[in-house]
């Protein structure tokens, strides 16, 4: 095997066992890694956002948002929110359940990322950085 497929072998693995200690860390919120990244993305916009804003966001087709949204504010996480310039636009924000299920699970898991980062010193992660960077760019050049 070549080394660099090895090394895009263990950032793949690398990113799933983080995907699944995400999950088992917004579990107990009553949260998906997909619903605690909307909530992420609103935490700071008290205006709210439209549905294709998110979808741009979380770079996934706003179909896929439309849905999760629908569900999201029918458990009362989200709170739909007017715009008088275009009544069309369907605006989300957070509600108070929301905020309250965001605060719990983005505590928890910033916990959880410094317990990580506390194992790495800095030229661990700058060096890291500098694969996962190289990996970004040379993949998005390839067929």
């Amino acid at each position: 095997m070549l080394p660099a497929m090895h090394t895009v072998f263990q950032v793949i693995a690398a990113a799933r066992s983080l995907e699944k200690a995400a999950a088992r860390v917004f579990k107990p919120h009553g949260l998906t890694p997909a619903r605690f990244n909307v909530l992420n993305l609103l935490s700071d916009q008290p205006a709210g956002m439209r549905a294709s804003d998110l979808a741009t966001a979380l770079i996934v087709d706003p179909s896929n948002v439309t849905g999760l949204l629908r569900r999201m504010k029918k458990e009362g996480l989200l709170t739909e929110m007017e715009n008088a310039a275009d009544r069309r636009q369907y605006i989300v924000g957070l509600s108070a359940k929301g905020r309250k299920a965001w605060r719990g699970a983005h505590r928890d898991y910033e916990r959880c990322l410094a317990t990580l980062a506390g194992r790495l010193n800095r030229a661990e992660c700058a060096a890291a950085d500098g694969v996962l960077q190289t990996l970004i760019e040379e993949s998005a050049g390839l067929p």
